[in-house]
């Protein structure tokens, strides 16, 4: 089982299911010993201009991400745990702990520009992400780090994109 269990969280987004920019807000509504399934919504940005203009005042539009993924767990917690009961019998878990997860999953991002202008946007999730507990009563926290692969569908055409992630839980 892993250690770094929780069931919402706040996140940073950059180039993974939002073209640029997104502050999106991760449910875990399930729970399994070695994996969980999130359910991430958001807001983000959308440059505007054109010709390769990135300015805010030239039409940026607003991006609204959603995505629904799975993770499972890489690294083998279960052979480290019992390590340490069988060694040291009188050990405690360690306040700090890092685990590793492989991440799959769909999303779709909606935007729109002020001209009237909307883009839909279609993903493939696949990635990894590092989940590090800050075990500290009175309230445990996990901050986590995430990376991934997104090829997406967008205006008849394919691309393929990547994405980091930055997050802590909440709750």
């Amino acid at each position: 089982m892993y250690r770094t269990r929780y069931k919402s969280a706040i996140m940073v987004e950059s180039f993974a299911t939002s073209p640029i920019l997104s502050i999106n807000y991760e449910y875990l509504p399930v729970r399994w010993r070695t994996s969980f399934m999130s359910l991430r919504g958001g807001v983000g940005f959308l440059p505007g201009g054109g010709a390769g203009n990135f300015d805010i005042d030239n039409g940026a539009g607003a991006s609204f991400p959603v995505t629904a993924t799975y993770n499972f767990l890489f690294n083998n917690l279960r052979k480290r745990i019992f390590n340490r009961v069988y060694v040291k019998c009188k050990s405690a878990p360690s306040k700090i702990a890092s685990e590793f997860f492989g991440e799959t999953g769909l999303g779709y991002t909606f935007g729109a520009y002020p001209n009237g202008e909307v883009r839909h946007y279609s993903y493939f999730i696949l990635g990894v992400r590092q989940q590090v507990i800050f075990d500290i009563p009175p309230h445990p926290r996990v901050i986590f780090l995430k990376a991934n692969v997104t090829p997406a569908y967008a205006a008849g055409k394919f691309e393929l994109r990547g994405g980091i992630g930055l997050g802590i839980s909440i709750k």
